[in-house]
């Protein structure tokens, strides 16, 4: 569906890359609501409501201290935009938000917690470790487990993820003829590659079906 209000801006220069700027329309407890941000924050827990101060500190180890040191060193840039962020007043978020709503007042807003995330700290390449800001699908050798690791997806790969999940931990609901019947059903491109050249007519004629499904045909 169109959205009411969906207006991106351009990062700080030591922001990274999944905090651009950007109001927002959502739907909230059956209210349509305007939400800015992300301002960034920090905090030691692991889980949202269930964690301990404590779960970063128990997690250094030391075979994975001189990465942790490696990381803050070669990211000062990052660790001064968390500082700064963790400090601002509301005063100084509206000041970011009058760039994009010149007439927002104060006592129109307020500010919400809107989750937690545990960045994500990756080797590569026989280096101790990057800051790893992708959006990644980790699985175990006998394909048991699967998780999520690095920025939270939108709806736009949403699909894409649970397809390589299922893909990689249950190949066979795709071996018998009634799953892959019920994913063409669902996904009607999952077991074509509509970016060949060969298949552009395929593509436009899914565009334009896709475009007319969300009113933006």
């Amino acid at each position: 569906a169109k959205h009411q209000a969906k207006v991106y801006g351009q990062p700080l220069d030591s922001a990274p890359t999944m905090a651009v700027p950007h109001l927002d329309t959502r739907i909230l407890d059956g209210k349509k609501t305007l939400l800015f941000g992300p301002f960034a924050a920090w905090t030691t827990k692991f889980l949202h409501k269930e964690g301990s101060y404590l779960d970063l500190p128990l997690s250094v180890k030391a075979d994975n201290l001189s990465t942790l040191i490696k990381i803050g060193l070669s990211n000062l840039e990052l660790v001064q935009y968390l500082v700064q962020q963790g400090t601002q007043s509301m005063a100084d978020r509206m000041e970011v938000l009058h760039v994009f709503y010149p007439g927002a007042r104060k006592e129109d807003w307020k500010l919400i917690d809107a989750g937690i995330r545990v960045q994500a700290i990756k080797k590569t390449d026989g280096e101790a470790g990057i800051v790893h800001y992708g959006t990644e699908v980790i699985t175990n050798a006998d394909h048991s487990i699967s998780a999520l690791l690095g920025a939270s997806p939108g709806a736009s790969v949403s699909v894409n993820i649970v397809m390589e999940v299922v893909k990689k931990c249950f190949p066979y609901l795709l071996e018998r003829p009634e799953g892959r019947a019920r994913m063409k059903e669902m996904i009607p491109t999952w077991d074509e590659d509509i970016k060949l050249p060969q298949n552009a007519a395929r593509y436009r004629e899914v565009s334009l079906r896709a475009n007319q499904l969300l009113q933006l045909a």
